[in-house]
């Protein structure tokens, strides 16, 4: 079977990899029973690269015409397995290697912007694949009604490898045809009673640098082969990458939440676009990004994408989907293929033009009239005008639409604000809605934002700091001028330099910090950047309260270490290159006295540039209005409800992390910021809840959990019929 073509005027390609090759080659069995292999190589042939059969009776050889003239000349008794490697070439089991093709027009190259997915390259990572083909059936199945799906579509053409080693998938299912086969490398057999090579050390740059990066032993799982791209699977894949104009290409494995970029076999990322690609691209599953020392610390050589870019000049990355293994669960595989969604689809819009608006502010709307402000970031290669606009939605809001045009360049961010203006007749506590629009000429981008009308609210700042001078602090950190937000300076662990290897240092407040126990939504913020070793070194933000109790506080930015030698609480570590803004809940020390310092600790022999921040505040707000403040994630995380899209029903879950009983509501918006559903939970007793969506408009909701008091961030669900 050739084609397979989708209903509703989308066809997908299937086609089988072929090399590339300005000779006729033949596959061809030589006997060694006259003759040895160093007589055939004394002919001028590579005779190492051969497959030994027959207890070494014989080799299998892929040789040109002019070689086979050789052999033939020289006495050899040869047989031809295949007559001609150009019409197919074949894995050493001889099968062929697939690759999919999803545009409006497959069958024809349109000459329009192309990338490619692949999965597999280690036979036991099937969720790789799994993956892959959901996002695949996801295009298909909604090419006819989703308007982002159709200009991906319309406008790239994408190319799918689902399987880059069959021979070792093949096995695994021979061997274990209920799952959990652990083969790795492919089938080649090594002569020596070993079979295999890993197909991601095989790759020709860099290849064999070191023997830590892989293994010239062949019983090892990183064996490299005999020589860069000794193999058949690789050779495929590098004819095939020569052949396109590939601008990504995604080759996922598993598992580790991990999204790794070049290079492998160094520690240097080996082009800036690379850091800011990942970020954007993990922006949803939150996957821990950076190089492969960086991210599983240790190098590798001769992989995929380091050859990609180095030699095909592709931005090739790896997402390591998952952390429980390489066989999840049957029910772990559907949540695990949606985390992967964004990921997929935010590289191929990447291609194109795109970039993302985010919003600046607070969820507290505090004056009758301001300004909302916003920052837009262009990621797409492709050039042009980019129109942000701003819409009110609920009716307290007296402002117009309001639109602003701009064209940047690639990775530039532009700051904009919009006017707003409020009715005087709005009651303190209000939820007001606006809607948010990129539009890029083909395609509109649209969110809701949801704010909380505050005008009784006082703001009160608790602690300020510019850092510039230690004055307020005790401790080994200081003040430097190589990178700061606010000039002159900013705080960092290790001024003039990277810090040491098994080191610990600390910047603590000289003066208690004490809470008014009638603060309301009491947080801090400060800006941040850090270089920390990925695995073993980390930082934290730690209150200390009078009691000699401490505790390290969760932010945007922070994720849970590792537990060995990290502590499982919140930290930093890995590269975060640029400023961003953090911000961290105070809530829990209403009423106490509580010290916070800033901590970096080495567990490693690795040096790293170390910890940053810079203009840091502590604020709280009065307010006489019955205002619900945001639950901090620390404390209750609301779940993406699955299935998502929706159709008939979907079911929406919490996780309870904090000391939240009794009733609560659990509350649906629809676009216009209407309640469209509102259902009452007890947080005591449950931890999920099923909603009916069948009679429900198709389109984007918003659904968030409420309390008298507070409620948690808001979250998106989509409804498809």
């Amino acid at each position: 079977m050739t084609k397979i073509y989708a209903v509703l005027l989308l066809s997908c390609l299937f086609i089988a990899l072929q090399a590339q090759t300005p000779l006729r080659y033949s596959r061809v069995e030589i006997s060694l029973q006259e003759k040895s292999l160093q007589a055939l190589a004394e002919l001028g042939i590579d005779a190492d690269h051969g497959l030994l059969a027959g207890a070494g009776r014989s080799v299998v050889l892929e040789l040109s015409d002019l070689e086979i003239n050789l052999v033939q000349k020289a006495g050899f008794d040869y047989r031809v397995l295949i007559p001609d490697l150009s019409d197919t070439i074949v894995t050493w089991e001889n099968r062929p290697i697939w690759y999919v093709k999803i545009s409006d027009n497959p069958g024809t190259d349109e000459n329009e912007p192309e990338m490619m997915y692949t999965a597999l390259h280690h036979a036991r990572e099937p969720n790789s694949a799994s993956q892959m083909i959901y996002y695949m059936w996801y295009l298909l199945e909604n090419y006819a009604t989703n308007p982002e799906i159709q200009y991906i579509v319309n406008n790239s053409e994408l190319f799918f490898v689902p399987c880059v080693n069959p021979d070792g998938y093949v096995y695994n299912e021979t061997t274990n045809p209920d799952g959990f086969g652990y083969w790795r490398k492919n089938r080649r057999n090594n002569g020596d009673g070993t079979y295999g090579v890993d197909l991601n050390r095989n790759y020709g740059y860099f290849w064999g640098l070191n023997n830590s990066g892989s293994s010239p032993s062949t019983s090892s799982e990183t064996y490299r082969g005999p020589a860069p791209f000794s193999e058949p699977e690789t050779r495929m894949m590098r004819d095939f990458c020569l052949a396109h104009n590939f601008l990504f290409t995604l080759n996922c494995h598993t598992s580790g939440n991990l999204f790794i970029y070049p290079w492998a076999y160094s520690n240097v990322p080996a082009d800036s676009a690379l850091v800011k690609f990942a970020r954007l691209f993990t922006r949803e599953n939150n996957y821990r990004t950076g190089t492969n020392l960086e991210t599983l610390n240790y190098y590798v050589n001769g992989n995929s994408d380091d050859w990609m870019l180095g030699e095909a000049g592709i931005f090739a990355f790896t997402p390591e989907v998952g952390t429980t293994g390489f066989w999840p669960m049957p029910n772990e595989i559907d949540g695990l293929n949606k985390d992967n969604m964004w990921q997929n689809l935010s590289c191929a819009l990447s291609m194109l033009k795109f970039g993302i608006v985010q919003e600046s502010g607070d969820n507290f709307i505090l004056q009758q009239n301001g300004t909302l402000s916003f920052s837009l970031t262009r990621y797409g290669f492709q050039s042009g005008p980019l129109t942000v606009r701003l819409k009110p939605l609920s009716g307290q809001i007296v402002s117009p639409p309001a639109s602003q045009v701009f064209d940047i360049q690639q990775f530039a961010t532009v700051d904009l604000s919009f006017p707003y203006s409020i009715s005087a007749d709005a009651s303190s506590g209000d939820e007001l809605l606006f809607q948010i629009e990129l539009d890029n000429g083909s395609l509109s981008w649209i969110d809701t934002l949801y704010k909380r009308y505050d005008i009784l609210t006082q703001t009160n700042n608790l602690f300020t700091d510019q850092a510039d001078n230690t004055d307020k602090w005790f401790g080994d950190w200081g003040t430097t001028d190589e990178s700061y937000v606010s000039g002159p300076s900013s705080f960092t662990d290790s001024p003039g330099g990277p810090y040491l290897p098994f080191t610990n240092s600390i910047l603590i407040m000289a003066d208690p910090l004490n809470i008014p126990a009638d603060a309301q939504n009491v947080y801090m913020q400060f800006f941040t950047r850090w270089f920390i070793g990925p695995s073993l070194d980390y930082a934290q933000v730690r209150a200390y309260d009078d009691n000699g109790g401490n505790q390290a506080l969760c932010g945007r930015y922070t994720r849970n270490g590792s537990g060995n030698p990290q502590p499982a609480e919140p930290l930093y570590a890995g590269l975060q290159d640029e400023w961003v803004e953090e911000r961290m809940s105070l809530n829990e020390f209403k009423g106490q006295s509580i010290y916070i310092s800033f901590e970096l600790i080495s567990n490693s022999t690795a040096e790293y540039d170390g910890f940053y921040f810079d203009d840091l505040s502590i604020v709280y707000t009065d307010t006489v209005s019955n205002t619900q403040t945001v639950v901090p994630l620390d404390r209750f995380v609301l779940r993406q409800n699955q299935p998502n899209p929706a159709s008939g029903f979907t079911t929406v879950a919490w996780e309870n992390r904090g000391s939240y009983s009794g009733d609560a509501s659990l509350l649906v918006f629809n676009a216009l910021g209407e309640i469209v559903a509102e259902r009452a939970v007890n947080l005591s007793i449950q931890n999920q809840l099923q909603i009916e969506t069948r009679d429900w408009p198709a389109g984007l909701y918003t659904y968030l959990i409420r309390t008298a008091n507070e409620q948690t961030q808001p979250m998106k669900m989509s409804v498809m019929h």
